[in-house]
């Protein structure tokens, strides 16, 4: 995660005597509005967040040997998670390295829209404080929306509480469910089907970007009685997923991931599409825990995985 320098406002100009306290109030008033004007008041201890991203098409690969042709931040699908703490100042700078019209939207940022597009000829560039903590979607915010999505430009942002979990320490797990829509030709490429888009009908529901991904032979690793903190986003485009893991009561479940907004107790809980979530439960025993989508036919469709617990 790269650092920066948040840029400094001063007031110029001459004191006249006896004029320093109005000289010191004015600075304070345009201090202030200058950093309403980069996109919030950043708090006096908010460290600063620089992510550099890029637009790029690429056929990446899916899993299973097969090779998908998207549209990606950073050449990957789903691109980088970005983390920042509630409180933060986030820089967001995306350059374009395709000739379509590309942008970010940072569902994080509280901003007029107008900030998160571009075109292939200048980069998109803003900043914003991290007010609120969640787990939120980035995707592209260039028309069609839904295109730029099915076609990979979607990724994870977490804002982690100022306070940090009420829970404590936990180990971490990031899931973004997605969706593919379009079968592979005689090379093993899949070129996204624009009926199928517009239709909801996806062909693969995938975590983190690949088919079976997580399966008997990859499974994601954890300790008996240890926290485990699931970081849950759907990013669609299109459906609604139903997080389960088998053998697990949720402990906890923050919706949006949102320490203010807690559930207990829950075996399913339902995410809708650019939405996300936090998880948190133990496991009493070694073995296999599967996690899916319960809507089965997305199941079916790749949208499985495995927690293997160990002592």
């Amino acid at each position: 995660m790269r650092r920066s320098e948040l840029r400094g406002y001063g007031v110029e100009g001459m004191p006249t005597p006896g004029g320093y306290g109005r000289l010191a109030a004015r600075a304070l008033i345009m201090g202030a509005f200058a950093a309403i004007v980069a996109g919030g008041v950043a708090p006096a201890h908010a460290a600063s967040r620089t992510f550099k991203l890029s637009a790029e098409s690429k056929d990446v690969p899916v899993g299973a040997g097969l090779k998908f042709r998207a549209w990606t931040y950073d050449g990957e699908v789903p691109g980088p998670v970005l983390r920042a703490r509630q409180g933060d100042m986030v820089h967001i700078h995306l350059t374009n390295r395709t000739t379509e019209a590309h942008g970010i939207e940072v569902q994080a940022a509280q901003i007029a829209p107008k900030h998160f597009v571009g075109d292939p000829m200048k980069p998109v560039d803003y900043t914003f404080p991290a007010e609120v903590p969640g787990v939120f979607s980035y995707h592209c915010a260039a028309n069609p929306i839904l295109q730029h999505i099915a076609l990979g430009m979607y990724g994870m942002m977490i804002v982690e509480p100022k306070d940090g979990w009420p829970d404590g320490p936990a180990q971490d797990v990031e899931l973004v469910q997605s969706e593919i829509y379009g079968l592979p030709d005689a090379q093993h490429l899949i070129i996204s089907n624009q009926s199928k888009v517009v239709a909801a009908q996806p062909d693969f529901v995938l975590f983190n970007g690949d088919i079976n991904k997580y399966d008997l032979d990859h499974p994601i690793q954890i300790k008996v009685g240890k926290l485990v903190r699931v970081f849950f986003l759907n990013a669609g485009p299109s459906l609604t997923a139903a997080f389960h893991v088998s053998g697990v009561i949720f402990s906890t479940v923050y919706q949006g991931g949102n320490p203010a907004d807690a559930r207990h107790g829950l075996t399913t809980v339902e995410v809708p599409p650019g939405a996300g979530a936090v998880f948190e439960f133990r496991v009493t025993e070694p073995g296999d825990y599967q996690f899916t989508d319960s809507s089965r036919a997305h199941e079916y469709k790749g949208a499985m995985g495995i927690f293997r617990a160990v002592p």
